[in-house]
């Protein structure tokens, strides 16, 4: 079992905060209003099966046991914040500043390989909530725009994948 009392309450708070942030940002860099929906329940669902896809570490399963979930007015708050303010990226940098403090966080606190796989969990909320929808009705189209591939990867830049 994990010590949680390693982390401070603030620190475990910006664990806890740390999918909604990385599912938000997704959704908000490619912003579509049919599309938040389907994103939003997607990462939910996620939310709902990831202890049990990763019981490696009991980690995981103890950031979700104790998050307080966020609604679909939340997320949709969250999303259309980020959205309205893409052109200073200030939104989008304070999001990747947190995520790189929280990864900071889990290397300083863990071992490898629990820091590891949460850092694995928060880039699986990232896709998953990329693929909620598909960016084109062509049938070859991919799941995942050029602009959330982007993110995604500086969101495992700021981890340090």
């Amino acid at each position: 079992m994990i010590k949680l009392n390693n982390f401070s309450d603030d620190e475990w708070q910006a664990l806890q905060q740390l999918p909604i942030i990385v599912a938000t940002l997704i959704s908000a860099v490619d912003y579509s209003s049919t599309s938040e929906d389907k994103e939003f329940f997607a990462f939910a669902a996620f939310i709902q099966k990831a202890a049990a896809k990763h019981t490696e570490t009991s980690f995981v399963t103890a950031v979700l046991g104790n998050i307080e979930f966020v609604d679909i007015e939340a997320f949709q708050q969250q999303c259309t914040l980020v959205a309205s303010a893409m052109s200073g990226e200030k939104p989008v940098e304070s999001a990747l500043n947190r995520i790189k403090s929280a990864g900071d966080l889990l290397d300083a606190h863990l071992d490898k390989k629990t820091a590891k796989s949460f850092e694995n969990f928060i880039v699986d909320v990232a896709i998953v909530v990329a693929r909620a929808h598909k960016e084109s009705m062509l049938p070859f189209a991919s799941t995942i725009s050029k602009v959330e591939d982007y993110h995604i990867r500086r969101i495992e830049t700021a981890l340090g994948i």
